[in-house]
């Protein structure tokens, strides 16, 4: 029996819901403020005609803001931020040229918006759930030619995520694990003229620091 995200998150929701349940007494507290991510990403791509550069990952950063609604153990988050990602990809023998293997440079601005679905046991804070992404602007390096490529792709797009965090006072910190579609991965058919199914997996590190008053 399979289970999608969406199935995923179901459950986990039944499981909060049912969980809170027991208690008699509900507190609730809200929690908002800044928030800096850095990304961690690789692409896996099946293929010998494209591999990663030799650093092998992307790289990039999103910055912006967090809201956080705690109910008593179960807390739901959502957030808007700002993300560059940058990556690079080796096109093997390209145009059978053998020996010839230029590098694409890629650079991606994008708004994320992450929902975080969660639950507290003792200091730690687990969560799950979709982020969506709106392409703001795309930029190809390629055989010494600089394009903007903004139109050529999907407009938005979406991940998942599992986390674990906890809170130091003010400061939330969490480490998180996300899959789903590349923006890279859309160049390749682009560039190569076959499609490709890429398979994002990133990791993200994030500091928080929360403003609102107890």
């Amino acid at each position: 029996m399979s289970f999608s995200p969406k199935k995923i998150l179901i459950i986990f929701c039944l499981f909060l819901l049912r969980t809170s349940a027991f208690g008699q007494v509900y507190s609730t507290e809200y929690q908002a403020g800044g928030i800096l991510k850095v990304v961690s990403a690789r692409m896996q791509i099946d293929s010998d005609l494209v591999s990663t550069s030799e650093t092998e990952s992307e790289v990039g950063y999103q910055f912006g803001g967090f809201f956080r609604a705690n109910i008593n153990k179960v807390f739901v988050q959502s957030e808007l931020l700002f993300s560059k990602i940058k990556s690079q990809l080796v096109f093997n023998d390209y145009n059978g040229v053998s020996g010839f293997d230029p590098i694409a440079e890629f650079e991606f601005n994008t708004f994320e918006l992450p929902v975080h679905f969660g639950y507290r046991i003792g200091g730690l804070r687990f969560s799950m759930g979709p982020t969506f992404s709106v392409l703001v602007s795309g930029e190809r390096s390629f055989l010494n030619e600089i394009q903007k490529v903004t139109d050529e792709y999907n407009k938005t797009n979406m991940m998942w995520h599992w986390g674990i965090g906890g809170d130091f006072e003010r400061i939330f910190i969490d480490i998180s694990y996300e899959s789903g579609l590349s923006k890279t991965g859309e160049s390749l058919s682009n560039l190569i003229g076959r499609e490709f199914i890429p398979k994002q997996r990133q990791w993200v590190f994030s500091v928080a620091l929360n403003i609102l008053r107890d």
